[in-house]
């Protein structure tokens, strides 16, 4: 046997220092894949081949894989155990994660609980509070003769409805081509300014019809021409009702051949006229709704050339004015109506009451008391009283409205 077998065989076997390097190295390489460390836990020898190192070599080696050890049971401790933790957490303190998750917003306290209460009564009886607004003037029917002192101001739709038309007593100021501007710059229509015709009778009422020969102008200075004619007007005729009437829709073709006059543009010039109107001394027509069809255009076989209807057409739309006048019924149609049942609930709180078939503000109904008994009567329109009884009729009607006053 030569000298490099004997070494060979004087060699001693691998102890425990081998093994701990290894296990070094693993706690400080990344982690591998599963499957790559199941297969390196089937080459690790098991427990029982492990060779136990002597208590007085390699202490500091030991003294490393314990604290490996532990940092990698603490870690694994705290992962399955923080998520219970905080469960628990949330659910001894229901409070806070109530607030957290449902917490409903901030509402500013009310510092007027009375106010409180007043809104939610009023909230809860509108139509008691209805006559402390003024009355919508509604629109009533008349008859032609409500015309005779009228004045039509406008374009050639206006002339067709002089000379198509029913209202044979009513003025005209009206041209073809005729605009807003035109007016208030006093050119003359026929020989007459519009000065000069209202300084020839004293009219109650002002119809006016212009925009057409403006759709294409821009709408702003519409307004303005239009506002300076609504003020000359109520200097010259301080008490006369004005009527601003809506531009007549056109056809769908002429819309199409001739843009700048399509009724989107007619439309905007109505909103301006429309806005202008207070309800108290100026109304707004929109004729329009009897005419359009289905599209909001003016039918095509009613025109012939998508701006005039027919003549046949014109009695109709006197027809349709007829029943938008403005008279004194018109504070009375306007007022909110009630039953008798509502009426007696009134007349207890000291109101008066009266019906709108009456047609006389003058009349009404109120309770007085006497010593003993309340009794209902009527104070007539001559000013005289007299005890009152509903009959059947009466109670069951449901035009009366409150006329504004208290008992005496």
């Amino acid at each position: 046997m030569n000298k490099k077998q004997k070494k060979k065989k004087q060699k001693k076997p691998s102890d425990g220092n081998a093994f701990l390097k290894k296990l070094k190295a693993i706690f400080k390489k990344p982690e591998k894949p599963a499957l790559k460390q199941e297969a390196e836990q089937k080459e690790m020898p098991e427990e029982s081949e492990i060779p136990i190192l002597p208590e007085d070599e390699n202490i500091n080696e030991k003294s490393a894989v314990t604290q490996y050890v532990r940092a990698a049971l603490l870690g694994f401790v705290f992962l399955i155990s923080s998520p219970l933790i905080i469960m628990e957490v949330l659910h001894e303190n229901p409070d806070t994660r109530a607030v957290a998750v449902d917490a409903p917003a901030y509402v500013p306290e009310n510092d007027d609980p009375e106010a409180e209460t007043n809104e939610q009564q009023e909230e809860q009886n509108p139509e008691e509070n209805q006559e402390t607004t003024e009355p919508v003037l509604a629109f009533v029917e008349s008859s032609p003769s409500y015309f005779d002192d009228a004045l039509f101001i406008g374009d050639s739709r206006t002339e067709d409805i002089r000379d198509y038309g029913t209202l044979q007593n009513a003025d005209f100021l009206c041209a073809l081509g005729l605009s807003a501007f035109k007016v208030i710059n006093d050119n003359p229509v026929k020989g007459v300014t519009l000065s000069e015709k209202l300084s020839s009778k004293d009219y109650g009422k002002i119809y006016i019809m212009l925009g057409q020969n403006e759709v294409a102008d821009s709408p702003e200075s519409f307004k303005i021409n239009m506002t300076q004619l609504i003020s000359e007007i109520r200097e010259q005729a301080p008490d006369a009702l004005i009527f601003l009437m809506a531009n007549l829709h056109v056809s769908k073709q002429l819309g199409i051949d001739s843009p700048s006059e399509s009724n989107e543009r007619l439309n905007v010039l109505n909103q301006i006229i429309e806005e202008m109107a207070d309800g108290k001394t100026s109304f707004y027509l929109d004729v329009n709704p009897l005419f359009d069809d289905e599209e909001g255009y003016l039918p095509e076989d009613a025109s012939g050339d998508g701006v005039h209807p027919y003549a046949t057409y014109y009695p109709q739309w006197c027809e349709w004015l007829c029943q938008h006048t403005i008279t004194g019924e018109s504070r009375l149609a306007g007022l909110p109506a009630f039953d008798f049942g509502r009426g007696i609930e009134e007349l207890k709180k000291g109101k008066l009451i009266s019906r709108k078939s009456w047609g006389n503000e003058k009349i009404w109904i109120e309770l007085v008391s006497d010593e003993e008994n309340q009794i209902m009567q009527m104070k007539k329109a001559d000013d005289t009283r007299v005890l009152w009884t509903a009959s059947q009729e009466d109670m069951l009607a449901d035009d009366w409205y409150l006329t504004g006053g208290n008992s005496s």
